[in-house]
């Protein structure tokens, strides 16, 4: 099992962690981006939110 990096998706209304991914440090930025839009995707509609009010942030630095 390879490296990774762990990534937190913000609801900025809220300021609550709403999930979690860890994504191989294998990949590169544009699919590691790639991957993280396709999760902010799926939790807004899951979490009925704009896509706007969804953010990640990388946990081991965060904006905070």
């Amino acid at each position: 099992m390879g490296a990774k990096k762990y990534y937190e998706f913000i609801n900025s209304q809220t300021g609550n962690i709403i999930a979690h991914l860890s994504l191989s440090l294998a990949l590169n930025k544009e699919e590691q981006k790639e991957k993280l839009e396709k999760r902010k995707a799926l939790l807004a509609t899951s979490h009925k939110l704009n896509l706007d009010l969804i953010y990640w942030q990388d946990k081991d630095h965060p904006i905070r």
